[in-house]
């Protein structure tokens, strides 16, 4: 599923982390509210009391969690700044992106982690923004649900007419479902592409070794070597029920769970009583070996998911499932990826 965006051959990426600002934050006055303040004071010519609204609103809002913040950050340095209030009624207050990260799917991005934050207590989400912008953007914002904006009672800046746009929230979230996995794709260097790579069921203790660097190979009765070199995200079953990471497949070998074990038994890291109950009469098995094994910042829970995705609990696979044609797993996916901020940038080179 190489082409949900395309992405030119010769591109270099860049890395791009997304903060999400809180409470601690402002107790402490950090680096990264600092840094909020100087993006937000960019736009002081057009809103000239937007310095008095961080301040008297966004800095307290933060403290009591009622809004969050978020930066967005180009190999360290500030390229996009939001703020969110939260509400049954949620506003997206502030969203602005330098012209030189313009149409790198910044946008989408940010709207989709907002909704993520606004979901569990909005009904409805608005923003307002100048006339010129709603009808430059209009087809971005269609694509999350706002198709409709008027000029809204209470203008921001003196002298542009000031536009409101508002939409049910369950109509944007279930834009933002449909949307993520392209606009994840999009910021996912090709060779660690969700897309083209596999969900595979792992056994907890055994995901736990693999944490502890005691597991590097994943023994099949059935695979195939088309995975080589593609991404595997790591489901833990039962009771645990959670995606707990990622990792590339090394290399494959099929060969008689004899020579298996002999050779590689160690590195499977189970006894091998478990190996010979699991490999049974079977003449051929496969070694999966394992690469590059990162955990996610928290695991990704099935009854999470199950919420974020209004119900739809995707079902684990009982050995592992491509995630090219499973649209309820490659959102789940996504909603990890959005969760763990993990994101890259393309930059085409001339």
């Amino acid at each position: 599923m190489r082409d949900l965006f395309t992405k030119n051959m010769f591109a270099q990426n860049s890395d791009l982390t997304v903060l999400r600002l809180g409470r601690e934050d402002v107790l402490k006055m950090t680096e990264k509210i600092s840094t909020l303040s100087m993006q937000v004071s960019k736009h002081e010519g057009f809103y000239p009391n937007i310095n008095d609204w961080l301040k008297k609103r966004v800095l307290p809002g933060i403290k009591n969690q009622t809004r969050v913040a978020y930066l967005g950050l180009n190999n360290g340095k500030p390229v996009a700044s939001a703020i969110l209030k939260l509400s049954s009624d949620a506003k997206i207050c502030h969203l602005c992106i330098d012209h030189s990260q313009q149409n790198r799917h910044l946008g989408d991005l940010f709207f989709s982690m907002m909704a993520l934050d606004a979901k569990r207590k909005a009904s409805r989400i608005h923003f307002t923004l100048p006339e010129r912008l709603w009808l430059e953007k209009r087809e971005f914002f269609k694509s999350f649900g706002f198709c409709e904006a008027r000029k809204t009672r209470r203008q921001y800046r003196p002298t542009k007419d000031e536009m409101v746009s508002s939409v049910g929230f369950n109509i944007m979230w279930k834009n933002v479902l449909e949307k993520l996995p392209k606009i994840i794709n999009a910021l996912t260097p090709s060779n660690e592409s969700i897309f083209n790579g596999i969900l595979m069921s792992i056994r907890p203790e055994y995901i736990r070794k693999m944490q502890a660097g005691q597991k590097v190979v994943e023994v099949r009765k059935r695979f195939s070597t088309k995975w080589l070199g593609c991404r595997v995200t790591l489901y833990s079953s039962s009771p645990d029920q959670a995606i707990y990471g990622y990792a590339t497949i090394e290399k494959i070998i099929k060969d008689t769970p004899r020579t298996i074990w002999t050779q590689y038994g160690d590195l499977i890291g189970v006894e091998k009583k478990v190996f010979d109950d699991y490999s049974g009469s079977s003449n051929q098995i496969y070694a999966i070996f394992l690469k590059d094994f990162k955990t996610y910042l928290n695991p990704v829970y099935l009854s999470h998911l199950s919420y974020l995705l209004n119900g739809r609990c995707p079902r684990p696979p009982e050995s592992y499932i491509s995630l090219e044609h499973n649209i309820d797993w490659s959102r789940a996916v996504s909603i990890a990826e959005l969760l763990h901020n993990r994101f890259w940038l393309y930059t085409t080179v001339i």
